[in-house]
């Protein structure tokens, strides 16, 4: 079974999780005897073409950067008609593609236009949409991007999702019918967050208690919460800090909050987080906070589990779904203040309530959330799409 999957993210190009989990889902794919070629932008200093665990890269297009980022659409526009050529040329070298596998609406025009030149069954993640990004759609733009989601999720054979509430959403805006879609979980893989620097990339006082929050400094995450209930924390626990790690559009307002709130001492932003960085902060956290507004999982969650962090999170979305309250983490309604600084105060006092969340989701993690369960039943829903008659797509 050969399968050609088009990403606009894929490492070392991470802008939030769909490059870790077409990183992921492709290595294990292979283990099943998939053949995977990814078609996916040009980095930095990097070559055209790899194979990476026996995965097929192959890069095209201009990388994304701050000079084009801009004019994203141009790029997008661009990249897509250039992944486009590229799947033509490869599809005639590798003697024809099974299927093609979509992720998100950023590659859907190359998706769809490889499908019909080819015939070929045409599957898509949708990560996320424009309106839950955005808690609605406000302008001309939000409004395009949410056409393209919505052409590429009827005219594809069919979707993948990665929670209830995914599922729930999609087939709402878009009208699809609930038998197109699939539910399938992100996964986690322990052994990613065990090697550690072998110097400290942030000098962490040992006496200090620290919390945690990782992802896109984008209104939708709500650390701005986490960082308004701090000075709470301060009053129970003053050798709490709390570390932001990630970058965004939202950091100067962040930062002028701390500010404000003059807390600015006991906050530090560390930008983006290679991967060591990560798993340093991760393995050196006393607790891991995730206040989003939207989610529509939650991967970072995951990865506090699998490096035994205890997790706080919002419930919303994903993350409502992957944590069990008082069982595997702490929920808290998205946007109270008051109750994450307790739930914060409490995981960082109660010792036995700790130990209690950190057994009970690495178990989750090792069960659930398993890699090699992910990609059976991706596989599962390529047969599945190969041998059978056209689904009925659209609800009436």
């Amino acid at each position: 079974m050969k399968i050609l999957m088009f990403s606009w993210e894929y490492p070392p190009h991470m802008v939030g999780g769909l490059g870790q989990h077409v990183y992921d889902i492709s290595r294990y794919l292979t283990r099943l005897g998939v053949e995977v070629h990814i078609i996916t932008p040009r980095v930095k200093c990097g070559s055209d073409y790899e194979n990476d665990h026996n995965v097929f890269i192959h890069r095209v297009g201009n990388p994304v950067n701050e000079a084009n980022i801009d004019n994203f659409k141009a790029w997008t526009f661009t990249f897509n008609s250039e992944a486009i050529r590229e799947a033509v040329r490869l599809n005639s070298q590798v003697g024809g593609f099974a299927l093609v596998h979509a992720h998100d609406w950023i590659v859907a025009y190359a998706g769809r236009a490889v499908a019909k030149i080819f015939e070929l069954p045409l599957v898509t993640t949708i990560h996320a949409t424009e309106h839950g990004r955005n808690l609605g759609l406000h302008n001309r733009v939000q409004l395009e991007i949410n056409e393209i989601e919505k052409n590429l999720a009827l005219e594809a054979d069919h979707i993948i999702c990665c929670s209830q509430y995914m599922h729930h959403e999609i087939c709402s805006l878009f009208r699809v019918h609930p038998d197109a879609v699939t539910i399938i979980p992100n996964g986690v893989e322990p052994e990613q967050f065990m090697p550690l620097p072998d110097e400290p990339p942030l000098e962490i006082d040992p006496g200090e208690k620290v919390v945690f929050t990782l992802g896109r400094l984008v209104p939708e995450k709500g650390i701005w919460h986490l960082i308004a209930c701090f000075p709470q924390v301060l009053e129970r626990i003053p050798e709490a800090r709390l570390y932001i790690g990630g970058r965004g559009p939202q950091k100067a307002v962040l930062q002028q909050t701390a500010y404000e709130l003059g807390i600015e001492d006991r906050v530090v932003f560390t930008g983006f987080l290679r991967d060591k960085e990560r798993n340093y902060i991760y393995n050196k956290a006393d607790v891991a906070v995730f206040p989003s507004h939207y989610e529509p999982f939650g991967i970072v969650a995951l990865e506090a589990m699998a490096t035994r962090t205890p997790v706080i999170v919002s419930d919303v979305g994903g993350l409502g779904g992957i944590v069990k309250d008082r069982q595997t983490g702490l929920k808290v309604s998205a946007g109270n203040e008051t109750d994450l600084a307790q739930a914060i105060i409490k995981v960082l006092t109660d010792q036995n309530l700790t130990a209690q969340l950190v057994q009970n989701a690495a178990g989750l993690v090792e069960s659930v959330y398993n890699w090699t369960v992910i990609a059976q039943s991706t596989k599962d829903v390529y047969t599945k799409v190969l041998t059978q008659t056209k689904p009925k797509k659209e609800v009436v």
